[in-house]
């Protein structure tokens, strides 16, 4: 059999990132959480293989966009996501922060990071949530979606459910 060619010559380099990569900032914490959730081995072994993969192979299709948010702008714009999570974040401030248009923003941040600014948004607070439920068990549940820049219950629950596959109140439960 032979050595699959990685692009890397030493593997001990792979100890940090040559650049931000969206894939691995959105994934690694996913995985961590999965991890603290009890998530079954067979599932966190599948998981690291398709992130140690991704890493290996920088011929991925991340990597390979063209156009995009410059790095620079992209670690903007995401830190500005991090820092006001519990705000009404607006498409127009978003691109105000990088000097875009609009319409350019849009594409330049789908571009940069392969899903919509607002997608990329909902994983940054659903992650939030699902950090504060499992390690706080006494603040409600609406608290935690209003810290999280879900100001309805009602839609914090809905989209909860929709991208973990379980309530909020499930979730905290299994967490525990």
């Amino acid at each position: 059999m032979q050595p699959v060619k990685s692009g890397v010559g030493d593997p001990m380099e792979l100890h940090t990132l040559r650049a931000f990569d969206p894939h691995v900032a959105s994934m690694a914490p996913l995985l961590l959480s999965a991890l603290a959730a009890g998530a079954s081995v067979n599932y966190l072994i599948s998981a690291a293989r398709y992130l140690a993969m991704h890493l290996v192979h920088p011929q991925s299709d991340v990597t390979q966009r063209r156009g995009g948010l410059t790095p620079e702008q992209l670690r903007t714009v995401t830190a500005y996501m991090n820092e006001h999570m519990n705000s009404d974040i607006t498409l127009a401030r978003l691109a105000e922060i990088v000097m875009l248009s609009r319409y350019h923003f849009i594409r330049q941040f789908s571009a940069a990071t392969g899903k919509t600014s607002l997608r990329y948004l909902t994983e940054l607070r659903i992650q939030a949530a699902r950090q504060l439920l499992a390690s706080d068990g006494n603040e409600p549940v609406s608290q935690v979606g209003r810290r999280c820049g879900f100001p309805n219950p009602a839609n914090f629950a809905r989209v909860f459910r929709k991208n973990v596959g379980c309530s909020p109140s499930q979730y905290r439960q299994r967490a525990a």
